[in-house]
């Protein structure tokens, strides 16, 4: 892991009770089982809120565990850099490994154990807020509560779905972050949370995940269309798949199925490309003067790296070499 990530966080100190206070107001109601020395406790931690969830960097050098006891359906989801631990789901059990993420509402995490390996446990936390949850469950699969999924409690970091949680996760925390923060609308911050969310509900398995391949009649070319062409009226905005899927008067899970369907792809994909072309169109005109990144901000890029990488797959060149290009003609 790197960037956020690796950083390590702002308050340290020494003693449980210490580290316990550092959490303040933040701190959602636990049972605790401190560690068996008190005085050789080392702690640093921080907390950052963004859009709809929040970053929970901790890192100790002892063993301790705790039990949630809140009414709050929020989902946790955790990455180890250092350490391991055993949690309890539910009736679940699972080991968490820094190779795993894991996953939990957290009403349900009735055991959190952790344990320092060679004096380490490092660990960065995304608890995404239960309204922003509940709204997404609701768009894929109507009113299905957080703790009635029965969500696999890890999921394994080489995978496909690992690996993007992972870069999602990535942008989630350096949005969150002092310095960043203000590169990141609260509209783009609700669009990277949907992403992630969704991501976790359509791949990891769950008790509902078989009504992703049902579909509807409902859903017609004509729903896909309108998506298309209420995307590309709006281009500059920020656009969730909740937005369009309104828009369009179909449900979230809907739409999915019918860009899968009717274009053989996802409509984040589908968005991202239009958002591409629009970004080539835009640096491959002359007159223009608007830096790269200004560019790729304005229709809905907020990674450059990412950006420029996907700009590269798709038309074969770097985004400078549009830009020369252009100027070369002028």
């Amino acid at each position: 892991m790197q960037d956020a990530f690796e950083e390590a966080p702002v308050l340290s100190g020494a003693g449980f009770e210490d580290l316990l206070a550092s959490f303040g107001a933040h701190l959602f109601s636990i049972k605790v089982s401190p560690p068996s020395s008190d005085a050789t406790f080392l702690w640093r931690s921080d907390i950052s809120a963004g859009q709809g969830v929040s970053v929970w960097r901790t890192r100790y050098s002892a063993d301790w565990s705790y039990s949630s006891e809140s009414p709050e359906d929020d989902l946790v989801m955790a990455f180890l850099s250092a350490g391991a631990a055993d949690i309890t789901v539910g009736t679940r059990n699972a080991q968490r490994t820094p190779s795993t993420i894991a996953l939990a509402p957290l009403s349900m995490l009735r055991r959190h154990q952790m344990k320092a390996v060679d004096g380490s446990y490092a660990n960065v936390m995304l608890r995404f807020d239960a309204s922003v949850v509940a709204g997404v469950l609701n768009a894929m699969f109507g009113h299905a509560p957080l703790t009635k999924l029965d969500l696999t409690p890890t999921v394994d970091l080489s995978t496909y779905t690992g690996q993007t949680l992972l870069q999602l996760s990535r942008t989630i925390v350096s949005a969150t972050q002092g310095q960043q923060l203000g590169r990141f609308s609260p509209k783009a911050m609700a669009l990277l949370t949907e992403a992630a969310l969704r991501l976790a509900f359509e791949s990891v398995p769950h008790r509902f995940i078989d009504k992703l391949d049902q579909y509807s009649s409902d859903v017609a070319p004509r729903h896909i269309q309108r998506a298309i062409d209420y995307m590309r009226a709006n281009l500059h905005h920020p656009l969730t798949m909740i937005d369009i899927a309104a828009a369009v008067g179909i449900s979230e899970r809907y739409l999915q199925l019918g860009f899968r369907r009717f274009r053989d792809t996802t409509p984040a994909m589908y968005l991202r490309q239009i958002r591409l072309e629009a970004v080539h169109a835009e640096l491959a005109r002359p007159e223009n003067r608007l830096p790269i990144n200004e560019v790729a901000l304005k229709w809905g890029f907020t990674h450059m790296g990412r950006f420029a990488a996907q700009y590269r797959a798709t038309f074969g060149v770097p985004p400078s070499e549009t830009v020369k290009r252009a100027l070369g003609s002028y």
